[in-house]
């Protein structure tokens, strides 16, 4: 019997460790797929935003090659721009001119300007502009920039651009997407405004103003580095996001879950 006894006690005592190293490899295990499951639906929404922002950008590109948009006359340029309009994402094409007066597809001459837009002056003398947040002067919705310079004869005589409805962007990811509930997504310009979100309540907001000290230094971490991952509280709840960076734009686009409270 005293064999036996010592017999299970040899055994207890080898199995015990044996088997809370396969639980801790098991957890460990979880925790890597599910991380790998994070990242790759991160990768999803970044290459989504990327693809929709990049259909546009083509399509000025295109125009911008185009007589009658060389011309930098709006009669001869009008038709083309009004059907060149990309049929995924609502937008306004624009063209603009060096002193900033500027036509869009939707009502013809706007009665604004543009040349106290801080992208105006890198379209002009010749620069690309890629994800500038703005609130659009001619409908006053929350947009994001692109536009491309426009050349004839070796020198910039206007710029063709689109103003991108960042609500809708922010809609359309979350219809397209799919995503499982407890998700949550956004991107940051390097400003810290939000490009999009998961919620278009918060689209163009600075999280920093939100007064949530975690969330704030979560914040401060996604605009410093290119890549990561970083756990902060809102709402009462804890999360955790993969971010990583757009090489289209140089937004910070981020995925994440809301966290059980215990972890």
């Amino acid at each position: 019997m005293k064999k036996i006894s010592l017999l299970i006690g040899l055994l207890v005592a080898t199995l015990i460790p044996a088997l809370s190293a396969l639980a801790q490899t098991k957890t460990e295990t979880t925790v890597s797929a599910e991380a790998a499951y994070d990242l790759a639906l991160l990768s999803s929404v970044s290459s989504l935003a990327d693809a929709y922002l990049l259909q546009t950008r083509l399509t000025l590109e295109t125009l911008s090659r185009t007589e009658e948009v060389k011309s930098a006359q709006w009669a001869r340029m009008e038709r083309l721009v009004s059907t060149s309009v990309p049929p995924m994402l609502p937008q306004v094409l624009w063209f603009v001119q060096p002193d900033g007066t500027y036509y869009t597809s939707a009502e013809g001459l706007a009665g604004q300007n543009l040349s106290d837009r801080a992208y105006f002056n890198t379209l002009i003398t010749g620069g690309l502009v890629c994800g500038d947040l703005v609130l659009s002067k001619s409908t006053g919705k929350k947009s994001v920039i692109i536009a491309v310079p426009v050349h004839r004869d070796g020198r910039v005589v206007g710029g063709m651009g689109a103003s991108i409805f960042v609500d809708d962007l922010s809609q359309l990811l979350n219809a397209r997407l799919n995503l499982p509930a407890g998700s949550l997504f956004y991107a940051l310009a390097p400003d810290g405004l939000t490009a999009f979100h998961i919620n278009p309540e918060l689209d163009l907001v600075d999280p920093r103003q939100l007064q949530v000290p975690s969330l704030s230094a979560a914040v401060g971490t996604l605009l410093s580095r290119p890549a990561g991952v970083v756990t902060y509280e809102f709402k009462g709840a804890p999360r955790r996001v993969y971010f990583n960076t757009s090489p289209l734009t140089g937004w910070r686009v981020a995925f994440g879950r809301v966290l059980p409270k215990a972890q």
